[in-house]
Parts: C-alpha cells; sequence; structure tokens
C-alpha cells in the first residue's frame, strides 16, 4: 500500500480483526470530520473489492496528533479493520470531535511530509 520508508506500518490484509468496536462507525464520523491537509488528486482501487475506486485516495487528513490517508476512512468504513488502542482512546478523549484546525508548525509539516 505504501512504497518506500513505510516498512513500519502494517500490511491492510494483516490488519483485520474479530475484535468489535462498538463506536467504529463514531470513530470513522471523527476521521471524516478532521481537517484536510494535503489534497492528492488521484484515484486509486480498493485493495479488497477492485471494482470500488477511492478518489483523493492518498490526501492526507489530521487532527493535528494523528494523520491518515483519505484511503483509510474508505476501508475503515467498510471492512473489519483493527484500529489502534492509542487512536481509539485519543477519539474517545476528545469525545469524537476533532478540532477545526491543525497546527501551523515545522514539526507538523515534516511529520505530513514524511508520508511522502
Amino acid at each position: 500500500m505504501c512504497s518506500g520508508g513505510h516498512d513500519d506500518l502494517p500490511s491492510l490484509f494483516g490488519s483485520f480483526t474479530q475484535r468489535p468496536i462498538e463506536d467504529r462507525a463514531r470513530i470513522v464520523d471523527y476521521l471524516r470530520a478532521a481537517p484536510p491537509v494535503l489534497d492528492v488528486l488521484d484515484v486509486e482501487r480498493d485493495l479488497i473489492d477492485n471494482t470500488q475506486q477511492i478518489a483523493s485516495a492518498a490526501s492526507l487528513i489530521s487532527d493535528g496528533t494523528w494523520i491518515w490517508r483519505a484511503d483509510s476512512i474508505h476501508d475503515l468504513s467498510r471492512y473489519a479493520i483493527d484500529i489502534p488502542d492509542e487512536f481509539l482512546t485519543h477519539v474517545r478523549g476528545l469525545d469524537y470531535r476533532p478540532p477545526a484546525a491543525v497546527p501551523d508548525s515545522e514539526e507538523f509539516d515534516a511529520a505530513m511530509m514524511s508520508y511522502f
């Protein structure tokens, strides 16, 4: 799913879980509501159901602490993919309300650009 420099990320196919995440819909809503930080005009195929296409899949979204790709929202809303406990705790601690904006700092910009 990622090329170069992302060997530390888990495989999508190895991320399926039987663990129930009762508030998955609220987590996905949080992911969707967070502000975009980098728009990428691309179209990627869904890696599970290759008949589906994901517009702007590589676009980045963030709540200022975590950064995720738009295709992650697509995948998490459709498939039983596990979500890190640290992220679940973070989102629940914010009462499922992402900030309206992310910090404008060199540290954040460097973290965002590390995706590429």
